[in-house]
């Protein structure tokens, strides 16, 4: 599995009253590194797409001062689709992880209707697929087993 990794600094603006980046600046930073990413494997592949955002949560573990120089943000895919990418981006500092926050893309073509991925495309998105960790075979146990 890969990974797409940027930083970013953070800016007086993004902070809410209590000196903590606010969370819709959060949810900023991950969407643009969603950008920047798909701008990436656009110019290391020549993959023109046209993404638009179907759905978007976010998990807050911890404030994120902006009083800090900048913020790590760490992109990965968790489901490529047929013609959807479901992205977790995973915002943190030197003082740890800050932020989860998970899309899913619907891909689009020029003229605005949506798109079925072709299989060497998906095969790009899918290098940054995180693992599925269960085993296929897995059995729940009963109350009483």
């Amino acid at each position: 599995m890969e990974t797409f990794t940027t930083r970013r600094p953070i800016r007086m603006s993004d902070a809410d009253i209590y000196g903590n980046v606010h969370n819709l600046s959060i949810i900023q930073y991950a969407e643009d590194t969603a950008i920047e990413w798909v701008w990436a494997l656009r110019d290391e592949l020549g993959i023109q797409t046209y993404w638009g955002t179907a759905n978007v949560q976010a998990g807050f573990s911890k404030p994120l001062p902006w009083t800090l120089a900048e913020v790590r943000l760490t992109l990965r895919a968790e489901k490529v689709g047929r013609a959807s990418l479901t992205l977790a981006t995973t915002i943190s500092s030197d003082r740890g992880e800050h932020a989860t926050v998970r899309a899913r893309y619907v891909r689009f073509d020029p003229t605005g209707s949506r798109s079925v991925m072709s299989p060497e495309e998906r095969g790009w998105y899918a290098r940054y697929l995180v693992p599925d960790t269960l085993p296929t075979d897995r059995v729940l146990a009963g109350v009483n087993g």
